[in-house]
């Protein structure tokens, strides 16, 4: 039976968009296995809210220099209540950025009215609880710890903390035991215990969540030691803004803790006595301010510092994060320096700034006068690296930090700056020897994340898999009819 021309050409029309279909739908599953083996998140977001904290990502990076896995288990919330689908979807997403951010963090999601085996066997018995293991050691994170309601009235909400609670997680169980940072107090030094503006909890929550502790050090007041000394369990000392001159024999017991290998970090203000300690480090403080035709509007004691070549400040310079600083006592390391003591600038002022020492002013900012006040750029910071070959440490070297601004601390500066928090933390951290652990603390924006309801995914639901096919429908409808119509 012969074939007509007409099926030939049915035949082979058929047989064309059969292959066509056949190689499209290969080229798109060659394409997928592409991408899956080459995954690519952007978040382009305002405020990066999507995406891991970098201090997050560097905690991370660390554990997989390790090896060692880490598991992080979270429950659901109690089902039914108004606001479990937000607390789910932000745990489900934390988790997501965990598990593909590093190579060793197993993560699971548990629903804990379905899964009541995996919440005994670790022992959980509250909802929206978080389990983070490493070995034989874990975290435990309640649900308070994970979110916390902001605002008043109707613009109260809840806000989500759960990755600075496991960011916290982590450092713990990295950390073979909390390090103690000491700051010294009975001068009228900055307190760490004072919730005032110009107290340092904000700093001691910081270095709480970092696994620091931050205690008092009074070397008068010594009960629990027969001769007064800092404490062997010193990781660093901080001296921050004594108000009267520390007497001679509190000054030898701080050398005395710098000649065993401890680092120190000394914060002065313009008007504050210089600790005689700086002078054997070569770092002399010279008299007046620190100004610049740079600075924080609307406050002409507030210079923008400039970030110099640094551990404590490279992140901060390459995030352009600006730290705040008020009322800058200038600092100069000695030239040439000290035998066995390197010297490095932090901060300093931009080639318009100078050491202000009281002249002229104009609209209530200060004027740089040739011959009476210094030369910039002027010095904020200086880090000193103190090798044995000094004669100040015995058998290691030590660090020394040295900032012209003790406010940079405090709890108003703290919360203000876009970059104090992290100087502060990285400050510490360098100080003690974590460099792999320098890195940007906190996230410089705002987070605005998109809250929905369960309702409010139905609607999106509806509108995208129900609306859209009636659109569509309604659209070939008003084709049809007008072309009918011709």
């Amino acid at each position: 039976m012969a074939v007509s021309n007409q099926s030939k050409r049915r035949l082979a029309a058929g047989s064309n968009a059969l292959l066509v279909s056949v190689l499209a739908i290969a080229a798109a599953c060659v394409g997928y296995a592409i991408v899956d083996l080459h995954r690519v998140r952007v978040d382009l977001s305002a405020d990066q809210g999507s995406i891991l904290l970098d201090d997050t990502r560097t905690k991370l990076a660390l554990l997989d220099q390790a090896g060692e896995a880490v598991r992080v288990t979270a429950f659901s919330a109690q089902a039914g209540k108004k606001e479990a689908y937000f607390k789910d979807r932000a745990l489900r997403d934390l988790l997501g950025e965990l598990d593909y951010a590093s190579q060793v963090v197993e993560v699971e999601f548990v629903d804990f009215d379905r899964d009541r085996l995996t919440a005994e066997k670790l022992g959980v018995t509250e909802y929206g609880a978080v389990v983070v293991q490493r070995g034989e050691s874990r975290v435990d994170l309640k649900d308070r710890e994970l979110f916390k309601r902001v605002g008043k009235g109707e613009e109260r909400h809840l806000e989500f903390t759960g990755e600075a609670a496991v960011n916290r997680a982590i450092a713990q169980l990295m950390a073979d035991n909390r390090r103690v940072v000491y700051a010294l107090v009975g001068h009228g030094e900055l307190d760490p215990e004072s919730h005032e503006p110009g107290g340092l909890s904000d700093l001691a929550g910081a270095l709480d969540q970092d696994d620091y502790e931050l205690k008092r050090l009074d070397l008068v007041r010594q009960r629990d030691m027969p001769v007064p000394r800092v404490p062997d369990d010193a990781a660093a000392v901080l001296v921050l803004r004594p108000k009267f001159a520390i007497p001679a024999l509190e000054e030898d017991l701080l050398l005395a803790y710098l000649s065993t290998g401890g680092p120190v970090l000394l914060a002065v203000d313009p008007e504050s006595p210089v600790p005689s300690l700086l002078s054997r480090l070569g770092v002399v403080v010279p008299s007046g301010r620190v100004l610049d035709k740079l600075l924080v509007f609307p406050y002409p004691d507030r210079p923008v510092p400039r970030y110099k070549s640094h551990p404590i400040t490279k992140d901060l310079s390459e995030d352009s994060l600006v730290t705040v600083v008020a009322g800058v006592a200038p600092i100069q390391a000695a030239v040439p320096p000290i035998e066995g003591v390197r010297s490095s600038i932090v901060l300093e002022t931009s080639r318009d700034g100078w050491i202000d020492r009281g002249g002229e002013v104009k609209n209530g900012q200060g004027l740089y006068e040739p011959g009476v006040d210094g030369e910039g750029p002027a010095q904020m910071a200086v880090a000193l690296d103190v090798s044995p070959g000094s004669g100040l440490v015995k058998k290691k070297g030590t660090r020394v930090l040295v900032v012209g601004d003790a406010d940079v601390f405090t709890n108003t500066l703290l919360a203000e700056g876009p970059g104090n928090a992290s100087f502060a933390l990285n400050a510490v951290r360098w100080l003690v020897g974590d460099e792999g652990r320098i890195s940007v603390v906190g996230r410089p924006a705002s987070v605005r994340r998109l809250a929905l309801t369960a309702e409010d995914s139905e609607q999106i639901r509806f509108l995208a898999l129900g609306m859209g096919p009636i659109l569509v429908v309604l659209l070939g409808l008003g084709v049809w009819a007008s072309r009918r119509g011709r």
